[in-house]
């Protein structure tokens, strides 16, 4: 008698007691070979979810390595405001003398801020850091210090009083669980202070996230 094996997982299980029901007259032995099959069967068509699940989270897995192999999620910080008519509104953060500050010239000579959340130095604060240029290429960390909004290498941002972390994102970037940012003074044309902090005296502004295409700085 040729049994076709390749077949075994798509027999159901009423299929076999059909068979033995026919094979009934030819003994004991028939009988009992296709019991077999049918345990077989059984336990080939129940492991098949678990190989199917087993398969998905293998390519999960290899899609998310895929993504961390691709680096580090930098980005550019941009200003919104209540009022899309605000010059502020779109305005870019960038790095200018130790301060980030709010450009809203349509295309800026200074450093736009690109950066990412990193755990402070030997904290599992979360903070954030930032390139500062590229000749050399170099990263500061960015903190507050009073209400002004700095960036400073890991000995500057440790000193007494200033405020590394966290930093998180949620809807827009915020310090200590609150987004206390305004604009301070016009520092000069087309450019303002960034500010933290309860006083508010400038106008209120949200933080976000973007990505700014190189051409337009």
């Amino acid at each position: 008698m040729q049994i076709f094996w390749p077949l075994l997982p798509l027999y159901s299980k009423s299929f076999f007691r059909f068979l033995l029901q026919i094979l009934q007259p030819c003994g004991a032995r028939y009988r009992q070979l296709f019991v077999d099959m049918d345990t077989i069967g059984l336990l080939i068509i129940s492991a098949i979810p678990t190989v199917i699940g087993v398969t998905q989270a293998l390519r999960f897995k290899e899609k998310a390595d895929e993504e961390a192999k691709k680096g580090p999620k930098w980005f550019n910080l941009l200003c919104v405001t209540a009022n899309e008519s605000d010059p502020l509104y779109g305005g870019k953060i960038v790095l200018v003398g130790k301060k980030l500050l709010i450009d809203t010239r349509e295309k800026t000579d200074a450093f736009l801020f690109k950066g990412l959340f990193h755990d402070y130095i030997g904290t599992e604060i979360p903070g954030l850091v930032s390139h500062i240029g590229t000749d050399p290429p170099a990263l500061n960390w960015i903190y507050v210090e009073g209400e002004e909004v700095k960036y400073g290498t890991g000995s500057e941002s440790k000193e007494g009083g200033k405020i590394v972390g966290p930093w998180s994102y949620k809807g827009g970037l915020h310090l200590q669980e609150k987004a206390l940012f305004y604009a301070g003074q016009e520092v000069e044309k087309g450019r303002w202070e960034l500010k933290y902090g309860q006083n508010n005296k400038g106008t209120k502004v949200l933080i976000a996230m973007a990505t700014i295409p190189d051409e337009a700085s």
